[in-house]
């Protein structure tokens, strides 16, 4: 919401685990459509307050360019159960690393850093 003010300079928005879905279904993408500056959503796939599906229909409306990173079996705090970690050989450590990788090199670009 802040991002959206007039007055506020801002050259990107990382949105880590945006609630899009409110807890009586309703869909929250008024301050998403506003923004024109490029926007990373960071999102669990198993987040119930952000549905993949009703968040890729939003970043398809969206004006700027947009990215997303899933957190694959990540809640709505990126936390896996310990059995999909097991699965995928990974560690809750190993996959928070990733995505700061992706933020990282999406703020660099937003920047136009190289």
């Amino acid at each position: 919401m802040v991002a959206g003010k007039e007055d506020i300079a801002i050259s990107a928005v990382i949105c880590l685990g945006y609630p899009l879905q409110g807890m009586n279904g309703a869909v929250r993408d008024e301050t998403l459509l506003q923004l024109v500056v490029p926007v990373m959503f960071v999102e669990g796939s198993k987040d119930g307050l952000c549905p993949l599906e009703k968040l890729e229909a939003v970043r398809k409306r969206m004006k700027p360019m947009n990215e997303l990173h899933v957190i694959d079996g990540g809640d709505h705090s990126f936390k896996i159960a310990k059995k999909h970690l097991q699965i995928k050989r990974s560690t809750q450590d190993e996959v928070e690393d990733l995505a700061v990788q992706v933020i990282a090199k999406f703020i660099s670009a937003s920047l136009g850093e190289k």
